[in-house]
């Protein structure tokens, strides 16, 4: 289940004071460079549970920040991928749950307060933390043992920082150095492999690659894993399910996001085709931001 985007942008912008008349006869002619992202996602529920409840859940949500009194406004994009489990609807409830609870705990302070570079990343991850307070409150009412994993990403100017449970993806892609995964699966295998009881590509093929050591709502708590990118013109974030990666290694996946493509909805189109090329056994979710530059010519 997707969460329609939300693009809250003023439709005019903040009324700028007119230089005294000195400040006038001197034109700038600085360019300054403006990163900001073109973004695409793509929801499909796969061959094998087209007809089943799609257990995954994605959200993207581009705003801007209030100015302070030393700094302007500046664009943000939040971006975040959900795949339930619990069984029959259990899993899409469970994904939805804890995407609302994030998006909400995350965009009202962005759009109502000033928030400084410093406090983004304590902010993302006590998202995350009341999504699991949301999915864990359901479980004990309800007496459910639903879950769900989440990978998120808050994009301010040229960084990214990102929060993630379970064993969707985060991936980055830079000119100079290919895709890489930055996340890590928190899952029984990615265990084994970091232990060196079995090979990389034997996760894809294990018969307890979809057993997962850490998710929301199974406990009161949950550790969040962390990370803060720097972004350049060029570079691409990927968030996907493990639908997408578990059907798609990950150099067929550096060849379609390197392929040139229109906008970035094709690209994600391009990887969930392959998805279900590659079988299309679970619900597949993708996110695709690309990052470019716009130059502004301040006056």
């Amino acid at each position: 289940m997707s969460i329609h985007p939300t693009n809250n942008v003023p439709a005019t912008a903040p009324h700028t004071p007119v230089p005294p008349l000195e400040d006038r006869a001197k034109p700038v002619h600085a360019r300054l460079p403006l990163l900001t992202l073109r973004i695409g996602s793509r929801l499909d529920p796969g061959l094998a549970r087209r007809l089943r409840p799609n257990e995954d859940t994605l959200f993207v949500s581009q705003g801007i920040t209030l100015p302070g009194a030393s700094s302007p406004s500046q664009s943000f994009a939040l971006l975040l991928i959900a795949d339930g489990m619990g069984g029959q609807e259990h899993g899409q409830e469970a994904s939805r749950l804890a995407a609302q609870a994030l998006v909400t705990s995350v965009s009202g302070p962005l759009r109502s307060q000033q928030v400084l570079p410093e406090a983004l990343l304590p902010l993302l991850v006590a998202g995350v933390e009341q999504a699991n307070q949301a999915v864990y409150q359901h479980n004990q009412a309800q007496e459910t043992r639903m879950g769900t994993t989440m990978t998120a990403a808050l994009v301010l100017g040229a960084t990214a920082y990102v929060a993630h449970v379970g064993d969707s993806r985060l991936y980055h892609f830079h000119q100079s150095l290919g895709l890489a995964q930055i996340t890590h699966d928190h899952s029984l295998v990615a265990a084994l492999v970091a232990a060196g009881t079995i090979q990389p590509e034997d996760i894809y093929t294990h018969p307890m690659r979809n057993q997962i050591y850490r998710s929301l709502g199974e406990n009161a708590t949950v550790e969040v894993e962390t990370h803060t990118l720097s972004l350049a013109a060029g570079d691409l974030l990927l968030l996907c399910s493990d639908g997408l990666w578990e059907m798609v290694r990950d150099p067929q996946m550096a060849t379609i996001v390197m392929t040139p493509q229109p906008d970035p909805f094709a690209t994600a189109q391009a990887l969930v085709q392959a998805a279900l090329a590659g079988g299309g056994v679970d619900n597949v979710s993708v996110i695709v931001a690309q990052v470019y530059t716009m130059e502004v010519h301040p006056t």
